[in-house]
């Protein structure tokens, strides 16, 4: 049985090691092409490999350089005015166009994705931008097929796909995050561990809640200063909010990538549901789309969602026509990182909560867990 006094100062301990690994490295320059920066991912078509690279089909401006975000980015940064003088960003200036067609949008469920959302228990943004983007990341043939005759229309359907596949970073909970001795009490992943039912479960163990969820509360507290309860609620919360969508969205899943040979091949389903509201979590914003007459869209775009946090954030999105612009909102400096402000980003806050902004600003903890950010990012 699990002893929380006994070994609490030894899960600080390894939380400490761990987190100390996870926010060191440095950056990889990628590959340059027609005066801006290009992502490569490699995948296999019909049996030849291709180079598939989102950043072919977005204009960036000349600008704008990009590199790999480092570990202690986590996945947000890498994106900056060229360092080579004289080349600064002006208020307005577009810094990258992004086709309509290439963003991931709640609006834009088809009629499986509106089935299976359906079938949701607590049916909320993050449902239905999780749903978009697991329909986009399995198509179907038909899917395939209706997106159009030409080439290009079939390539943007691959181009999608292959960009969400690269998206290797969510929030904070991955088993380099928790270390061997939370890990190994996890089931699939931390987001995914634990029921609606636990705190009647481990009662008898006088445990508040699952195991690994205790241990990571206590991790949490460590890094963010937060209380092991705000800690226990803020997972609880993203818990529910999965176990919610779990069974409904398991079936947009049609292949299968993951590696682990534990679990029956539902069990896998519903883990890659839980890592892509992991990522999505992580990226969504908000976006008017299609005229001010819609309703407001959450949204994951291109390059935008990879933008390092700023509270003081130097770029925003603006939809026109059949394109997504982002947009300087002041002069950016040569050198200078194009940022946007993760505290305007829609939350999860509680079982029923849809709120995108709370009105005390965000927190470490929300910062951390929800979007990843290094400690280089929170209040």
């Amino acid at each position: 049985m699990f002893s929380y006094y006994l070994s609490k100062v030894a899960i600080l301990a390894a939380v400490a090691a761990t987190s100390a690994d996870a926010f060191v490295s440095a950056p990889t320059l990628l590959s340059h092409r027609c005066g801006h920066t290009l992502l490569h991912s490699e995948k296999s078509v019909t049996g030849v490999s291709a180079t598939i690279n989102i950043e072919d089909s977005i204009t960036i401006n000349d600008k704008i350089e990009l590199s790999d975000p480092t570990a202690e980015e986590r996945g947000k940064g890498g994106v900056k005015v060229r360092d080579n003088g004289g080349n600064a960003i002006k208020a307005l200036e577009v810094i990258a166009r992004i086709p309509r067609n290439l963003i991931l949008a709640s609006t834009d469920m088809s009629p499986r994705i509106i089935d299976a959302v359906a079938e949701a228990r607590n049916i909320t943004w993050a449902t239905e931008l999780t749903a978009v983007t697991l329909a986009a990341l399995h198509p179907t043939e038909d899917e395939i097929k209706s997106s159009g005759n030409s080439a290009a229309l079939t390539d943007d359907v691959q181009i999608k796909k292959t960009w969400i596949q690269s998206w290797k970073t969510g929030g904070w909970g991955s088993a380099t995050d928790l270390g061997p001795d939370i890990a190994r009490d996890v089931v699939g992943t931390l987001l995914t561990t634990g029921s609606d039912n636990d705190h009647n479960v481990y009662a008898k163990f006088r445990m508040p809640c699952h195991p690994a969820l205790l241990k990571a509360s206590m991790g949490l507290n460590f890094l963010t200063k937060c209380t092991e309860d705000e800690a226990r609620n803020a997972l609880t919360a993203r818990g529910f909010t999965y176990r919610s969508m779990r069974d409904a969205l398991q079936v947009l899943v049609l292949a299968l990538e993951s590696t682990a040979n534990k679990g029956t091949l539902r069990d896998k389903r519903c883990w890659a549901v839980g890592d892509a509201l992991d990522r999505v979590l992580a990226r969504a914003t908000t976006l008017q789309l299609d005229g001010e007459e819609t309703p407001m869209a959450h949204v994951i775009v291109p390059i935008h969602e990879r933008l390092a946090h700023s509270l003081n954030a130097n770029s925003k999105l603006v939809s026109i026509d059949e394109e997504v612009l982002l947009v300087a909102t002041r002069d950016i400096v040569a050198g200078e990182s194009i940022t946007r402000d993760y505290s305007l980003a829609p939350r999860i806050v509680g079982n029923n909560d849809e709120s995108s902004v709370d009105s005390k600003g965000p927190t470490a903890l929300q910062l951390l867990l929800q979007f990843g950010l290094p400690p280089s990012a929170w209040p």
